[in-house]
């Protein structure tokens, strides 16, 4: 009776350990933050106002090593957070904000087409740093180049009446399976 309890035991064993899903092994880990600035000159009237490109250095490769795994072992990058920042004028602040995107990529491009990282859904108010909700695009084929560049647009409820300089922070998670 005890070896047929520990032949059922073993049994049983195998089986869930078989059976759990490889998640199970997942590492997250962060990439380094992104910032990038975009000076925006002043408008006349409300509507669109264009984030041009800006490019970013990245090194998924050397990160993912630093966390005990590799580039091939990556399984996904997310956007965790991206914070939108006044830095001037002073006292400046989102209110004249209804709407907005921030995407990656580049236009036309059928393997590297834009993809929206972040939207804003409501608007911001008179604050001087926001969150933008970020999308649940997974990134990764985009995090594997060496540059990543961050484009989009606002659109204003009025004019932009002063010059202003907007800094936009980008947090990533990696997740991998070093196994």
């Amino acid at each position: 009776m005890k070896k047929f309890n520990l032949f059922l035991f073993t049994l049983l064993s195998i089986t869930l350990f078989a059976s759990c899903n490889e998640d199970l092994f997942d590492i997250k880990f962060g990439l380094n933050a992104k910032e990038v600035t975009y000076k925006i000159n002043p408008t006349t009237q409300a509507g669109d106002i264009i984030l041009e490109p800006m490019i970013q250095s990245l090194n998924l490769d050397s990160l993912a090593q630093a966390n005990g795994t590799t580039l091939d072992k990556v399984k996904n990058v997310f956007i965790r957070k991206i914070t939108a920042t006044i830095l001037n004028p002073p006292g400046k602040n989102f209110e004249i904000i209804n709407s907005g995107y921030i995407e990656t990529g580049i236009q036309g491009d059928p393997d590297f087409d834009l993809l929206r990282l972040a939207e804003i859904i409501t608007p911001p108010g008179p604050v001087t740093e926001f969150d933008i909700t970020p999308t649940n695009a997974d990134i990764l084929k985009y995090a594997k180049r060496p540059q990543i560049n961050f484009s989009g647009k606002l659109v204003t409820n009025g004019p932009l009446t002063d010059t202003t300089t907007l800094k936009l922070k980008v947090e990533f998670e990696v997740v991998a399976n070093p196994l």
